[in-house]
């Protein structure tokens, strides 16, 4: 689930947006909820894709937050506490790996549930034609992917949690075997 706060006109709102079966489940600062099919993002637009047609903004992220020009009019969201925006929450070696920048997820290259080797390469980001591959930290399990192909991504926002597999009973015996000698 990707959930954000920003000031707009001095009021703090709250924007959430989680993964589901048929596309992404908006939940707006109103507490209405809105369903996107897919989203793409180009430069500085973003399409989304409704049961209802299309809607298409462009946006600007800046240090400060994000300006969404939309039916002529522009709209400045400021991040709510800077400063926690800068300091990561989680860190890869927990399993969980975050956006490390805004950008478009460009290829998934794995599913939630399945096992995955250390180092192996689990999804690519682009951001201003540059790639990056986020890899695991581990060989672990996917427990949660919040990313799909062709969708935005967030600085900061989870795109893919490992649990860390449980040792066999084979590699505790050969453990045990090494301190023994």
């Amino acid at each position: 689930m990707y959930r954000t706060e920003y000031r707009y006109r001095q009021e703090r709102i709250t924007l959430m947006a989680q993964p589901d079966a048929d596309g992404w489940r908006i939940v707006l600062p109103d507490g209405s909820e809105r369903m996107a099919r897919r989203a793409e993002a180009h430069a500085n637009t973003l399409t989304l894709h409704t049961s209802t047609g299309r809607v298409q903004l462009a946006f600007l992220q800046t240090p400060q937050g994000v300006e969404i020009q939309y039916r002529g009019r522009v709209y400045r969201f400021q991040y709510a506490e800077p400063s926690r925006r800068s300091a990561a929450t989680h860190s890869s070696a927990e399993g969980v790996l975050t956006a490390p920048m805004p950008g478009l997820v460009t290829k998934v290259f794995v599913r939630q549930g399945e096992t995955v080797e250390a180092g192996q390469r689990l999804l690519t980001l682009e951001a201003m034609k540059t790639e990056q591959s986020l890899r695991a930290p581990f060989a672990g399990v996917v427990q949660q992917l919040n990313a799909r192909e062709g969708e935005l991504a967030q600085e900061g926002a989870v795109l893919v949690a490992i649990t860390p597999l449980a040792p066999s009973s084979e590699d505790n015996q050969l453990r045990q075997s090494e301190v023994e000698q």
